[in-house]
């Protein structure tokens, strides 16, 4: 099991690969035009591959070119593969000694970047191997969302839990996943592990490269630095939590009880998860499958920052349309329109952050309003054309703003935010003068990227946690009003803060220099500290005191936040690492419903593409909707409050509720037939759950429909034409 589980494993690096080559032309390309980039874009590289091979898939398919399949995407990268490389060559290498300075320029830290991809890649392969089941929380329905693209060469997909309606959700996320899966050509069952691990790998080189470019255009470029605020950033945000665990341990005295899932449900009704609590439970959902794309946006508007920071042409348009950063403004549109389909509360985060940035550059530079508009155009037009197919299948989930009458008490805030603000408020004090208050002070020879990107960070943070304070968007959840929205606004919010601070803590330890003035730039200089005698305990006070005042407490945050909470949440959740299962997903359905795996199994391998099934309906995160979710085959109504959700009404399930029942309890009747081919029924399922949710079930009339073309024991997989 493990050397089949290895391979696979190195299959995955294999293909992942091959689209960081692909993106080759990219990365030399920003390697020569942008030298800020100090690791040319390397980080990005395989996120970048990967959306554009989606992207391109996503659209021919909407145009019913059946090419959403595995020879067909395959086809398509090996294509892509083939240009990029003719354009890499054409341009760059056979140029003289290119790779040879891009490797001396680019090289050392590439390599560390392709050392923490891999070490991200095998410690989610180990971690997970103890538990790899595709059940609980909201598997089913994404494993259910990544097998309809799977079953379906052309879009829109059709939604697993509503037959005859396409998916009502944003779900580009799964749907280039899928594309992943494509490449690998593996099933699902050992996909969905395989894409887990990758999107974590991902995830922390994006991190690590994104800290890394930012520490190294803050002040005087230190390599060492900007490597230490890297990795601060993956233990900050991978792994650490919020302030949870330190309240804990101050209000315990240990952590003999502590119970990792407490930290996203502290404040009563609502949720805060953060990403390393989401990739310890390893749902693919919205929220985590827009990381990447998420933080590549950040890395595209800190280019177009700095770019519209230098424009030279202020109120001429055709002269603005060859500055760079208006390309970077029509990738941003279509980063946006991206994350719209993947998870579209983003684009109120991102969108409220570049207005924020946008005003702070006006204050400092009224001239630059014409550049900033054109910038604002690009980004609505490109965010219109790329989500377009999407919005034409879609109807809004919310229906509406409403002022919230529930409130945390300012303790709780202060327990979950208030370690990572005290840091994030150290860092405004950073630069010189006080950034946070009067940023138009600051003086226009220097680079103010950075300092500009660290101040609208900071307030969109408070902004994200400020907000469900105030007002919440409504949904079906009457009794957690609050929940969803404080969700989706404080989970960026986390992934946000946590790279502010591993540019503040990486300053704390290295820097030094004259555009910054920090107060505590070296805690421990041993040949100062006994260069002079007289001046050897003035000194040893002066280091102390900056001991005790950041060195212990940096400590002290890092133990709790990355040391103590993913120990705690791996060691529960995975089985305390004892039990080696492997990477397939679905071993406990084979096990504990081995009839029904048969009939599951007979559905995805006979049919190449989405038909229409009915089995029972269940409730929401229930074992129920398990045939149509892992076959990728519409069923009449699945889980009933999501499809109430994604529906934005009762009505439609409660409907389909009862028309299942019928078919089940009375088969042979005019409404049963009605329904049956209302729905463009092709199987009926007869299994545990179908038994279990109807009572009075008519196994024989249901037999008596059609022919049984699968079956194990009393369960039966009946076709119907």
């Amino acid at each position: 099991m493990l050397v089949h589980d290895l391979i696979f494993l190195a299959w995955t690096y294999f293909i992942l690969f091959l689209l960081q080559l692909m993106a080759l032309p990219v990365v030399f390309y920003l390697s020569k035009k942008f030298d800020y980039l100090k690791d040319a874009g390397w980080g990005f590289a395989r996120i970048f591959s990967i959306l554009f091979l989606s992207l391109l898939v996503w659209n021919l398919a909407f145009f019913k070119i059946p090419i959403n399949t595995d020879f067909g995407v395959s086809l398509l990268f090996f294509c892509l593969s083939l240009i990029s490389l003719f354009i890499a060559w054409t341009f760059f290498l056979s140029k003289r000694n290119f790779l040879k300075e891009f490797i001396d320029k680019f090289g050392r830290i590439i390599i560390i970047e392709e050392f923490i991809f891999l070490l991200s890649l095998i410690f989610l392969f180990i971690t997970r191997s103890f538990q790899p089941e595709i059940l609980g929380l909201e598997k089913f329905m994404d494993a259910g969302f990544i097998q309809a693209y799977l079953k379906s060469p052309t879009l829109p997909v059709k939604d697993i839990w509503f037959a005859n309606d396409s998916i009502n959700y944003y779900s580009f996320g799964q749907f280039y996943n899928s594309i992943l899966v494509h490449l690998w050509q593996i099933d699902l069952s050992y996909g969905y592990n395989l894409l887990l691990i990758s999107l974590f790998a991902i995830f922390c080189l994006e991190l690590f490269s994104i800290a890394f470019n930012l520490r190294s255009n803050l002040g005087k470029y230190n390599f060492k630095a900007s490597v230490f605020a890297g990795i601060f950033a993956i233990f900050l945000v991978a792994l650490g939590a919020n302030g949870h665990t330190l309240w804990y341990f101050f209000t315990h005295g240990n952590f003999k009880d502590y119970w990792y899932p407490d930290a996203t449900r502290f404040i009563d009704r609502t949720i805060h998860e953060f990403p390393a609590y989401s990739f310890v439970v390893c749902d693919l959902h919205a929220h985590v499958l827009s990381l990447p794309i998420s933080l590549l946006l950040l890395l595209v508007i800190f280019m177009w920052l700095k770019e519209i920071l230098v424009v030279r042409v202020f109120n001429k348009l055709i002269p603005l349309l060859k500055e760079k950063f208006f390309y970077l403004s029509l990738l941003m549109g279509t980063l946006f329109g991206v994350l719209v389909m993947t998870n579209t509360w983003d684009i109120l985060i991102y969108g409220l952050f570049l207005t924020i940035i946008s005003l702070i550059v006006l204050s400092r530079n009224k001239t630059l309003f014409l550049p900033l508009f054109l910038s604002a155009a690009c980004v609505f037009v490109g965010t219109a054309i790329f989500s377009a197919f999407w919005f034409l299948n879609f109807t809004a989930i919310s229906s509406g703003i409403l002022i919230a009458k529930e409130h945390t008490p300012f303790w709780q805030l202060a327990v979950l935010w208030g370690p990572h603000l005290f840091w994030a408020v150290l860092l405004l004090l950073v630069i010189k003068p006080l950034f946070a208050i009067k940023p138009f002070l600051l003086k226009k020879k220097n680079d103010l990227t950075v300092p500009i990107l660290i101040c609208a960070l900071f307030l969109m943070v408070l902004a994200l946690i400020i907000f469900p304070e105030i007002f919440y968007f409504k949904d079906i959840y009457t009794t957690f009003p609050r929940a969803n929205t404080m969700f989706k606004l404080v989970f960026q919010g986390f992934m946000l803060l946590g790279i502010l601070l591993s540019l503040f803590f990486s300053l704390v330890l290295f820097e030094k220099n004259e555009n910054t003035q920090f107060f505590a730039w070296r805690i421990i200089d041993f040949r100062q500290l006994f260069a002079n005698k007289k001046k050897k305990l003035f000194l040893f006070k002066i280091r102390l005191r900056k001991f005790l005042l950041f060195y212990f407490p940096i400590s002290f945050f890092l133990f709790f936040s990355t040391i103590v909470y993913p120990y705690s949440a791996y060691r529960n959740y995975y089985g305390g690492l004892r039990n080696y299962q492997g990477l397939d997903g679905l071993t406990w359905f084979a096990r504990k419903y081995p009839e029904d795996f048969v009939l599951m199994n007979y559905l995805k391998k006979n049919e190449k593409s989405q038909v229409n099934i009915v089995e029972a309906v269940g409730e929401s995160y229930s074992e129920f909707a398990r045939i149509s979710a892992f076959s990728g085959m519409p069923t009449i109504l699945g889980w009933r409050v999501h499809e109430w959700l994604w529906r934005a009404g009762w009505d439609k399930p409660a409907q389909r509720t009862g028309e299942v029942e019928k078919i089940y309890t009375d088969p042979t009747s005019v409404a049963a037939g009605s329904y049956l081919s209302k729905y463009k029924i092709k199987y009926i399922v007869i299994g545990n759950k179908e038994r279990e949710a109807y009572k009075n079930i008519d196994v024989e009339g249901l037999l008596s429909l059609g022919k049984i073309v699968a079956s194990q024991g009393s369960h039966y997989l009946i076709q119907l034409f």
